[in-house]
C-alpha cells in the first residue's frame, strides 16, 4: 500500500511552504552532501518543491518518480523548463536499468523519523518485506560511489495551525505496533473542512532500521547531516536480490 495524495494535492504546497519543510535549508544541505554528483533518482517527488530548489544551485539530472497523478501535474508545471524526467509509477514496481550517483527521498516514500533517541525508517508502504525488497532494489540502482539520502522528520504529533490563504491546517496521529495513522485536515476558520486525507504508515525502529539498511547491502553506518539527512554509501555493488 502507498498513499497517494489526491484529495489534499491543491493544499499541500500550502502546507510545506508554511514551515512544514524548509527547502532553501534541504536544498543547501543536500548540495554540500552531493559534492559532484549530479545523477540523482529522486523518490516521492511530490509536487517538485525540493527539486526546483536543487536545480537553482546545480546542473543535476534528476528522474522523480511519485505515484500520484495529480501531486505529478503540479510538479509538470513547476519544472516545466528544467531538465527533469517525471514518472508516475508506484516506486515498488520501479524498474530501470540506470544508475543512479544519489537517490534522495525526503518522505514520499520513506522517510527517517528521530523519535524516543533513535532515528527510525518510516514508509507509506505499509508491508514490511516490500520495504526490505525496495531498500534492497534502491541499492542495486546505486552507481559505485553512489549515495542514499533519507530526510529525517521529527516525531509526528498532534497539532493544529494557521497556514497561508486563511487556512488551518490539523493533523492526528495515532499509533499501534508499527503503524502510525495519521489525518491531514484543511479547514477555514470557520471550521469548514476544505480537504482531508487519511495515511497510514510502517516504520522499523532503530535496531531494526539499521538492520534492513545492512541487509539490503549498505554499508553499516550512518552519517547524520545536519540534522536533516540521514545519508549511507552502499557496502559493495550488488544485484537486486
Amino acid at each position: 500500500m502507498i498513499n497517494e495524495y489526491v484529495e489534499i494535492a491543491n493544499y499541500y504546497d500550502n502546507l510545506l511552504t508554511s514551515g512544514y519543510f524548509d527547502f532553501n535549508f534541504l536544498s543547501n544541505t543536500l548540495y554540500n552532501l552531493l559534492g559532484a554528483r549530479r545523477k540523482v533518482l529522486d523518490i516521492g517527488i511530490g509536487t517538485g518543491l525540493l527539486t526546483e530548489k536543487m536545480l537553482s544551485l546545480a546542473n543535476y539530472k534528476i528522474v522523480g518518480v511519485d505515484f500520484s497523478p495529480r501531486m505529478l501535474e503540479i510538479a509538470k508545471k513547476r519544472l516545466a523548463n528544467l531538465d527533469v524526467k517525471l514518472i508516475c509509477e508506484d516506486i515498488t514496481e520501479f524498474e530501470t536499468e540506470e544508475k543512479f550517483e544519489a537517490i534522495v527521498s525526503t518522505g514520499g516514500v520513506i522517510c527517517v523519523v528521530e523519535e524516543d533517541g533513535e532515528y527510525r525508517i518510516y514508509s507509506h508502504i505499509t508491508d514490511p518485506e516490500k520495504n526490505k525488497q525496495l531498500l534492497a532494489k534502491l541499492h542495486s540502482q546505486l552507481d559505485e560511489g553512489g549515495l542514499l539520502a533519507l530526510g529525517i522528520q521529527g516525531t509526528h504529533t498532534n497539532y493544529k495551525k494557521e497556514i497561508k490563504d486563511r487556512i488551518f491546517y490539523e493533523q492526528k496521529i495515532k499509533k499501534e505496533g508499527n503503524y502510525v495513522d495519521k489525518w491531514y485536515v484543511f479547514s477555514q476558520a470557520n471550521g469548514e473542512i476544505k480537504s482531508e486525507q487519511f495515511c497510514r504508515f510502517y516504520f522499523f525502529d532503530g535496531q531494526q532500521t539499521t538492520q534492513a539498511l545492512i541487509d539490503a547491502g549498505f554499508k553499516q553506518g550512518y552519517q547524520i547531516i545536519d540534522g536533516k539527512f540521514l545519508a549511507l554509501p552502499p557496502r559493495t555493488p550488488a544485484l537486486y536480490r
